[in-house]
């Protein structure tokens, strides 16, 4: 927004304070407006900022502990830049703040954008925590846009962050100064909004289906009522529907204000048949994230309602509650989250999504020894992914490979099919790269192989294409397989290529230390990679000769990763903002509509920022 816009936006908001309405459409927008409404009902002080402070929030909770991670990565993306990443709860209050320039962060410290203060739009007026909160969506405000005259020299951009049960849980900012800011700093939130709810879901399933395996196993022991209790949800085995609903109220509570943390521990309470003895059993992940609940009543209890035979013949356990029906029964049963996503592999860079998966699938494959055939073009890593995964779960395990390109495979597979039908065989890793490469013996022998299999045997075979033939005699083969696992192409995990980069760059210069700029990630990401980590280690090994010694410079990659365009420096912001459009190029196979829209601006504003970084083929 320039310094006219700016001038025009501060005299309308002069003349909304002064006479409560917007003097000429088209200037405001209408969601600022609104804002500046809610505010002045509000009784905002537009010349002051008096902000409440609270200094026992909860500062170590669940939303904290799930977002640090994503804001020590934000935070560590954009240093070096004068930008804030804030955190705060539902009611507006900051939990967390990243800053690493000074004089920001003594700019911040002035406008109290500190943790325990609030800013909910009540009190500070329009800004991008407040005002993402009043709509539940993402907001950006800039400069003159603000309510208060004090938040003026800020632009700040909001985005909801909501819990697994789709309830607001906090407010993602990213904060800087007014000259410093762009369109797609809203996006920028909203992707580590995003991340953080990931992180939310991924540990809230963790910690239910923690709570739910220590339930199960409870009721497996014991016939009496069992309760598994965590802020969201009560499970109950049959025994304990049993109780009156009082009963249960009282064992909930009583639960709850003694079993959030420490060690198991033992209670008493008085039910409706007697006084009861509660085993309180903590569940712990990270942090407590509930307790299980055995409910033992006294012998005299237990007479009054039928004497120790009752307790013989009471109802089976070990049943959770049935789904909610159709009909409206209010039931407090949940089904469990999906799989956490897995970490990557040891020794090998990436973190993506889709690389973590790889990983997760491989483990598990291994842990079980289920056959397994691996898919992905040329170069994605298939071997070094599997080698990886036997090592950390089958590291006593022998390690064989077959070239299913040799013509020789089919004999050694048939070697190891007989030997798999001798007495006493050790736990064994067969790899067959390049499986679709075998003759129709070499079929034959695999598939005798995979019939003979002993337990401890994990069979892989890996193939050089993204799907496999589902026809002919290999078509027939490969369906014998128990599972299969696809690595994805580079080009559809760009956040991996900065990652394997700086690896690949201290393999082929160990005593140089050398790393990629800014500028020479951001194409490296953008680029399509057909030969994948291998096209990508011969072009750094072309950088590393062309510049042999520092880091690699963007003139140093070879011809096809030039850009045209401005030679100018940019600035930090500029680079992230440039790497942003370069990502969302990418995800949308160089769709200039699709991307535009993902990131949440018009194509004419993507096609000047465009022409102005210099981007021309990027993703396609």
């Amino acid at each position: 927004m320039d310094g006219r816009a700016q001038s025009a936006l501060g005299r309308a908001r002069e003349f909304f304070v002064d006479r409560g309405s917007v003097s000429a459409s088209g200037i405001v927008r209408p969601e600022i407006v609104d804002s500046w409404e809610r505010s002045r009902n509000a009784g905002v002080d537009a010349t002051q900022l008096d902000l409440p402070y609270e200094p026992d929030l909860d500062f170590d909770g669940s939303l904290s502990n799930c977002a640090r991670p994503v804001l020590d990565d934000l935070a560590e993306r954009l240093s070096g830049m004068s930008v804030a990443v804030v955190l705060t709860d539902a009611d507006g209050r900051v939990l967390e703040r990243r800053v690493g320039e000074g004089e920001l962060q003594r700019r911040l410290d002035a406008i109290s954008l500190a943790p325990g203060f609030s800013y909910a739009e009540e009190f500070a007026g329009t800004n991008g925590v407040g005002t993402a909160l009043e709509g539940a969506i993402p907001a950006l405000v800039v400069g003159a846009e603000h309510f208060s005259e004090r938040l003026q020299a800020f632009a700040c951009a909001g985005a909801p962050v909501r819990g697994p049960d789709g309830a607001l849980a906090g407010i993602l900012d990213v904060t800087c100064l007014r000259s410093e800011a762009n369109d797609l700093m809203r996006f920028l939130a909203q992707q580590a909004a995003t991340d953080i709810e990931d992180v939310l879901r991924e540990r809230g399933g963790v910690g239910i289906r923690r709570v739910m395996a220590a339930f199960r196993a409870t009721c497996a022991r014991t016939r009496g009522p069992v309760l598994a209790l965590t802020d969201d949800l009560v499970m109950v085995n049959r025994a304990a529907r049993g109780l009156s609903t009082l009963d249960q109220e009282r064992v909930t509570v009583r639960a709850l204000e003694l079993g959030v943390g420490g060690r198991p521990h033992q209670d008493r309470v008085l039910l409706a048949d007697g006084p009861a003895r509660l085993m309180i059993t903590p569940v712990p992940a990270e942090r407590p994230v509930g307790v299980v609940v055995e409910v033992v009543p006294s012998r005299s209890s237990l007479r009054l309602a039928g004497g120790d035979d009752a307790s013989r013949t009471s109802p089976r356990t070990g049943e959770l509650p049935a789904p909610p029906s159709a009909s409206g029964s209010s039931s407090a049963w949940f089904p469990p989250s999906p799989s956490s996503v897995e970490r990557p592999l040891p020794g090998l860079a990436g973190d993506s999504r889709p690389w973590r998966t790889v990983a997760g699938a491989l483990r598990t494959a291994a842990g079980a020894a289920r056959s397994t055939v691996v898919l992905g073009e040329p170069g994605t890593g298939k071997a070094a992914a599997v080698r990886a995964a036997h090592g950390e779960v089958r590291p006593a395990a022998r390690w064989v490979t077959v070239d299913g390109a040799d013509p020789e495979a089919a004999v050694t597979l048939a070697g190891y099919a007989a030997e798999a039908t001798t007495a006493g065989v050790g736990a064994t890793t067969i790899v067959v790269r390049h499986t679709e490469a075998l003759d129709e013996a070499g079929v034959g022998a695999l598939s005798a192989l995979l019939e003979k299999v002993p337990p401890s045997w994990w069979v892989v075979g890996l193939i050089t294409a993204e799907r496999a033939p589902e026809e002919g005699a290999l078509g027939g083969m490969l369906a014998g397989f128990a599972t299969s696992v696809l690595v994805e192409p580079l080009r559809r995990r760009p956040d991996d290529v900065p990652l394997i980069a700086a690896a690949l760059l201290a393999r082929l210069a160990p005593s140089r230390r050398a790393r990629c700029t800014p500028e020479t990630a951001a194409l490296l990401t953008g680029a399509r990679w057909p030969g994948n980590v291998t096209q990508l280690a011969g072009v750094l090994r072309r950088a590393l000769a062309a510049r042999p010694a520092g880091d690699v410079e963007a003139a140093d990659l070879p011809a096809e990763f030039a850009v045209s365009g401005t030679r100018r420096r940019l600035t930090p912001l500029e680079t992230a903002e440039r790497d942003l459009i370069v990502s969302a190029l990418v995800e949308a196979n160089g769709n200039r509509s699709q991307a535009a829209s993902a990131l949440g601006i018009g194509r004419a504003t993507l096609y000047r920022r465009l022409r102005a970084f210099g981007i021309t083929d990027v993703g396609r």
